[in-house]
């Protein structure tokens, strides 16, 4: 899952205008489907800036192709933060697998602001060559706000192809031979999602944001032995700072 801090702004492109720096600490929580011994804990700084057509967002970072009012053309690179590290495997067969590593996307995102809240769609591809796979998302992202709170719900669905599947869970030969697992060759996957973030703002300077996001996974990941949920889940809590 991406940090919360870019949903957070792209939803907000129907408020005033945003300053033209901001910096958060993000603490993310993950909990992956493998079969492993602990939830994935990262806490990291994120830059947010934006000028007339390039712009940096947390994870992201690309060119504002087109922008007014209601819609959004970009072109970028961002971080796909998927990974599974054989160590942390929860038994001697998980930890005689490879690993499997996170990569850089480049994508290009599409957004339209309506009166019910706003649609997403992006095209994104690894460039690294950990999986030269693809991911499609489609996704609606509403804005509420009361107050100092501001609530966004969100709703989505993910599409990965074989290749990237298969690298992030496939079992090739060499690994069932090693691990004494079946190998595995999943085809193109289908995820749907459910996010909720919110963001409270205490003062003209500071905001404090969370989000938790659900994930469905589909049978082409259920049914690879190194997966044991059918369920993955990713939760965000941080503080941010505008200038």
């Amino acid at each position: 899952m991406k940090p919360p801090l870019p949903l957070l702004l792209a939803a907000l492109l129907t408020a005033p205008p945003l300053p033209a720096a901001e910096l958060a600490l993000d603490n993310q929580w993950q909990i992956n489907p493998y079969r492993a011994r602990r939830v994935d804990y990262t806490p990291f700084p994120l830059l947010s800036w934006q000028g007339e057509q390039l712009y940096i967002d947390g994870d992201e970072a690309g060119w504002l192709a087109y922008q007014d009012s209601n819609r959004q053309l970009k072109l970028k690179g961002w971080w796909f933060d998927r990974r599974y590290d054989r160590h942390d495997g929860a038994d001697h067969a998980m930890r005689q697998l490879n690993n499997r590593r996170t990569t850089l996307m480049a994508a290009v995102s599409y957004q339209h602001i309506t009166p019910y809240g706003a649609l997403f769609a992006q095209l994104a591809a690894d460039t690294l060559g950990q999986s030269d796979g693809m991911v499609v998302t489609l996704s609606w992202t509403g804005y509420h706000q009361t107050g100092a709170l501001t609530w966004l719900p969100a709703a989505g669905v993910d599409w990965e192809d074989a290749r990237l599947t298969r690298y992030y869970y496939g079992i090739a030969a060499d690994e069932a031979r090693r691990s004494g697992l079946t190998g595995y060759r999943p085809g193109a996957a289908l995820t749907p999602w459910l996010q909720m973030a919110w963001q409270y703002r205490f003062s003209e300077r500071w905001q404090g944001f969370a989000a938790g996001r659900v994930n469905w996974l589909d049978s082409e990941v259920r049914h690879s032995p190194m997966v044991e949920k059918s369920l993955s889940y990713s939760f965000d809590l941080g503080l941010s700072y505008h200038f």
